[in-house]
Order: structure tokens, then C-alpha cells, then sequence
């Protein structure tokens, strides 16, 4: 026999509220269908479960007993029912970037983000392959791209340099880099494709062929490190270094600089930009990057 859960829940609500009127302003619906319901359970139960007088209506001792074997169920099943409705306790915003731009910028980007927005819930997850939007929980993917990508919004953060650093200590016990040319008398760390320098150094006018290069690291963020602890000269995007810069563990060991080809752009479907806690958030990535370089 199926159960009357409609109608059970009136009796709940009717007993909870101690008055029908109330009841079916809770319920939206009239006193009179709320009054239909309980002469309904009534019938079924062959039981009288409230008492009904010119002052208003009381449970009997069986609708008594009978709420109190089902309250707790019917108010957990409304409290439930009010947290669907409220929404999450706070936003969610799922996030995906490579490991060194996670760990450079991303990190200390969202912890000042959410010392101004707390009910804003981050989550990143740190992968070098191309995670696709349409079919994975993720919302926002930081890319370092052109910025096109079919089907979906790009919105520009930073285009990042290419910068010469070193720890104090090694310019301190080497001596200072006033030119390209200088950087040949230090030990270079080459990034993964080994292509950064030789690059660089012939676009600076200097002969690459003289230059001595440390260990390669294929993540960046290791190549910082080991540029930290003074094991050579590294030429890095700027975004990676920037904590270590303002921290004083590496210098901008030389002023020039030769801008990369490529920006860091988040990337979503156009729908999700819509959603005001990603627009905020965009929006602060934007301005903690700084403004566009041409």
C-alpha cells in the first residue's frame, strides 16, 4: 500500500505549527484543503488526531504518540529540503593550470583573492595536459596559449617576459652582469628544450657557442630553485619568479628582456564566465597581473 506522504506531512506541519491556518500559509494552500488532508489521515488511521474547539485545535494523545514517531524523520527531510533550496553554503570554483604557474603565481593570486572573497570555495588541480571543458569538472583552465580555442572564452591575464635572474650571492661572488656578453661567464641553466639561451644570447648579438650550461630541469619551477641556490644564471618568465624577486632570493640580474609569443589566458565556456563569482575572479587575476604589455 503506498503511503501518503502528502498527507503526512500536512499532519506534521499542522502539529509542528499548532494551527491549520498557519499550516496552509506554510504549505500554500488553503485552510480548507489543509482541513480535507487531515480528515483524510484521520479516516485511513481510524483515529481521532486532533481535538478542535473555538480555541483552536490540539493533538490527541494518539496524534500525540503518532507525531513523535514521525517528527524526526519529516524534520530532517525539511532541513535537507531548505539546504537544497538556500544553494550551496558557498560557490565552488574548480580550477586547472600547469604545476609552475600554479606554484609561481596562481598560489599567492588566490590566497589574497580569498582574504577579500572567504564564501568563494577554490579548488586547483595541477596538470600539463590540455583538460577538456566540455566534459570534465573543471570550470577554469589557465592556458598559455594565443588564446584560441574553439568553442570556447579566452580572456587575457599576462603575457609574460623572458628575464635574465640570479641569486645575490653568485653576483656577489662572480661579479655583476652589465651585458649579454657577461652572462657567458656564468654557468646558464637551460630550460627543458635547451633552447632558451642559445635563442636569446644570438638574438642579443652574443655568440651562444661559448656558453657553458648547467643542469636542465623539465619543469621551470625547478630551474628556479636551483637558480636560488645559486647553481647558475636562468632565464625565466617573469610570472614564475615574482615571489622570489620581491623576496629578494634572485635578482633581475639584467635589464634586457625578450617578450614571449605567448599569454596566459583563462579559458571556460562562455556560459561560466557569466557566473559573478568567476567574473570576480578573472577580474582580480587580471589586475594582479598587471597591465598588458604591447
Amino acid at each position: 500500500m503506498a503511503i501518503p506522504i502528502r498527507d503526512l506531512h500536512t499532519f506534521h506541519v499542522v502539529a509542528r505549527c499548532g494551527s491549520m491556518v498557519a499550516a496552509a500559509r506554510e504549505l500554500g494552500v488553503t485552510p480548507g484543503a489543509i482541513s480535507q488532508r487531515i480528515k483524510t489521515i484521520e479516516d485511513r488511521y481510524g483515529a481521532r488526531l486532533f481535538t478542535r474547539s473555538r480555541k483552536g485545535i490540539a493533538l490527541t494523545k494518539v496524534g500525540a504518540s503518532f507525531w513523535s514517531e514521525i517528527r524526526e524523520a519529516f524534520g530532517a527531510i525539511e532541513a535537507a529540503h531548505a539546504a537544497q533550496l538556500a544553494g550551496p553554503a558557498t560557490p565552488l570554483i574548480r580550477i586547472n593550470a600547469a604545476p609552475t604557474y600554479a606554484w609561481s603565481s596562481l598560489v599567492s593570486d588566490l590566497g589574497a583573492f580569498q582574504a577579500v572573497h572567504p564564501k568563494i570555495r577554490l579548488t586547483v588541480e595541477t596538470e600539463d595536459r590540455l583538460v577538456d571543458l566540455r566534459s570534465e569538472p573543471v570550470d577554469l583552465a589557465i592556458r598559455h596559449g594565443l588564446g584560441t580555442y574553439p568553442g570556447l572564452k579566452s580572456v587575457w591575464l599576462c603575457a609574460p617576459e623572458l628575464i635574465v635572474v640570479a641569486s645575490p650571492d653568485l653576483l656577489a661572488e662572480k661579479g655583476p652582469i652589465r651585458s649579454a656578453a657577461d652572462c657567458l661567464n656564468f654557468t646558464l641553466l637551460p630550460d627543458s628544450t635547451g633552447k632558451d639561451w642559445p635563442l636569446w644570447l644570438r638574438a642579443q648579438g652574443v655568440d651562444e657557442t661559448r656558453a657553458r650550461y648547467g643542469t636542465a630541469f623539465k619543469d621551470d619551477f625547478l630551474t628556479v630553485k636551483a637558480a636560488t641556490k645559486g647553481q647558475g644564471v636562468a632565464l625565466l618568465n617573469d610570472v614564475y619568479v615574482r615571489d622570489e624577486l620581491a623576496a629578494g632570493r634572485l635578482v633581475r640580474a639584467l635589464d634586457a628582456s625578450w617578450p614571449t609569443k605567448f599569454a596566459y589566458y583563462a579559458v571556460g565556456l562562455p556560459e561560466t564566465f557569466q557566473r559573478p563569482p568567476v567574473a570576480a575572479l578573472v577580474t582580480w587575476l587580471q589586475a594582479a597581473s598587471g597591465p598588458e604589455r604591447g
